[in-house]
């Protein structure tokens, strides 16, 4: 059988009336009076309850402050914490002031807790080990002075007023009338994260913060330290706790983070963590989503067995021998929108691929511009029309979640076709056509290998293929494929305005291939 320890702590109340200036009464503020309490006669009480199973944390652990919440007679609440001081066995709290209203002023106790910080200087997750039973509640029986339990600060003369309090149980919380005690039962867990970012040229860098880096270059393809910053969001639905971020001296735009997050006992805590890194859109620099981790209660988020820190990387400048935890494809600084039109000629376009792209519309400081571009189909059960032009929305193929569905294509469509177009040498004198065909073989509806907007059938004698190679070539080589430093990768059109969850495609589907 488990015992709560009562603990009998009298309030010692010390009046003294102020003094000063006499001027126009009416203008005179209410004197103060000074409260301390004493926390004295500890008792032992046997046979409460038989079923409370915690650990009784309170005898052996100092009191180091009270939390108290007491309530005027206007329906004034005065909050805050008392540091506990020891005067031979006896502990005592710091003075607080309450004002003096009138002759008699009542004031009640709502609350009344007593926190160890279990040696540990400033503690950030000090323990609740005594605390005052509510009336209403279950261990109200025990005591002689429950909550809410008034008193008088009386001018002029000196009162004390007694409040029991008792040890304190995390599962009983429910017992004493506190519901918040639940949430005082916080862990403040922490996690590191650290982060590289492969810029491809860094002068298009030198107006942001990551030139404020030590030993920045300002010139080339460059690995640097990534400035980014870190949400902690918890609870369903997710409410936004904290931001941590490197973006400082302090961290010399670009140290290691450290992110904090508070984990309540007795309940499911689920938080997200949501990555932001800092990169160039168009001539601005932003925080850019790119991650977002989940978990409940104790991070599950890998980190390195030497560092104990979790590692990302923005790009493919790392040594595939040690890679770190999370890898991040190369970033893009596309343009929202574009205008795309063609004409002919279409299959084969004059440089290359299946037709001559041009683009229209794009703002200075984007990683394309306008111009004309080789482009290819992606798609072959719809159409687009040569001399139209068309507002488009553009996507990295890179981050295949971010596109449309009807785009995505669960196969791994995007990533393979990026190994085909950086392992073109394997293919010895390989035709426009042999591409375009190998990409069909990926759509969404089966293309049957027949004629098709001037791509040949594969069958067809005068145009011998290797398509059939090249995808399985790929579906045994391009799954999860990430262009390396000096790689290509698809850059995707489809129609302005087009939702995420579309299922088809409006017009044929186009991309052009772009080093990232």
């Amino acid at each position: 059988m488990k015992k709560l320890s009562l603990f009998i702590a009298g309030f010692v109340v010390l009046l003294m009336m102020g003094t000063g200036c006499k001027k126009d009464s009416s203008q005179q503020a209410p004197a103060v009076q000074d409260v301390s309490f004493s926390i004295n006669n500890v008792l032992q009480q046997g046979g409460l309850k038989s079923t409370l199973n915690d650990t009784i944390v309170c005898t052996n652990l100092t009191p180091d402050f009270v939390s108290y919440k007491i309530i005027g007679p206007t329906g004034s609440v005065f909050t805050g914490t008392i540091p506990v001081f020891y005067i031979g066995n006896i502990p005592w709290t710091n003075t607080i002031q309450l004002p003096v209203l009138t002759a008699t002023t009542q004031y009640s106790v709502d609350e009344f807790i007593v926190y160890s910080n279990n040696n540990i200087p400033n503690n950030p997750n000090p323990i609740v080990i005594w605390a005052a039973p509510h009336s209403s509640n279950v261990f109200a029986q025990y005591v002689t002075t429950p909550l809410d339990y008034t008193f008088n600060v009386a001018s002029g003369q000196k009162s004390s007023v007694k409040i029991d309090v008792m040890c304190f149980q995390p599962s009983y919380y429910k017992y004493f009338g506190f519901t918040y005690f639940k949430l005082n039962q916080l862990t403040v867990r922490q996690q590191w994260f650290f982060g590289d970012f492969c810029i491809k040229d860094a002068s298009q860098y030198t107006s942001s913060d990551y030139a404020n880096q030590p030993n920045w270059v300002g010139t080339g393809y460059i690995d640097v330290p990534a400035i980014f910053k870190i949400e902690v969001w918890r609870g369903n639905p997710a409410v936004l706790q904290n931001t941590f971020t490197n973006d400082d001296a302090a961290h010399h735009y670009g140290d290691k983070v450290s992110v904090t997050y508070g984990d309540y006992a007795n309940q499911v805590d689920p938080f997200i963590f949501k990555l932001y890194i800092l990169v160039r859109q168009g001539t601005a620099f932003n925080f850019v989503l790119f991650n977002t981790w989940t978990f409940t209660d104790i991070s599950n988020i890998s980190t390195n067995t030497d560092t104990h820190v979790t590692e990302f990387i923005l790009g493919s400048c790392y040594d595939p021998a040690h890679p770190p935890q999370l890898i991040l494809p190369p970033y893009l600084n596309l343009p929202p929108t574009a205008s795309y039109s063609f004409s002919a000629p279409w299959g084969p376009g004059t440089l290359g691929g299946y037709i001559d792209a041009v683009l229209t519309g794009i703002p200075a400081g984007y990683c394309i511009s306008n111009g004309t571009y080789a482009s290819n189909c992606g798609d072959h059960q719809t159409t687009i029309n040569a001399g139209t032009n068309y507002n488009m929305d553009l996507y990295s193929s890179l981050y295949p979640t971010s596109l449309p569905t009807f785009v995505q294509n669960q196969t791994g469509k995007w990533s393979k076709i990026n190994w085909l177009y950086n392992h073109q040498s394997m293919y010895p004198n390989l035709q426009w056509y042999e591409l375009q065909q190998a990409i069909w073989e990926y759509d969404n509806v089966q293309w049957d290998g027949s004629t098709d907007g001037g791509v040949p059938a594969l069958t067809d004698p005068n145009y011998p293929t290797r398509a059939l190679q090249m995808v399985s070539d790929a579906n045994t080589y391009g799954v999860n494929y990430v262009p390396p430093p000096g790689g290509y990768a698809a850059i995707v059109f489809v129609p302005h305005g087009t939702q995420g969850n579309a299922t088809t495609a409006a017009i044929q589907t186009m991309f052009i291939m772009y080093d990232p």
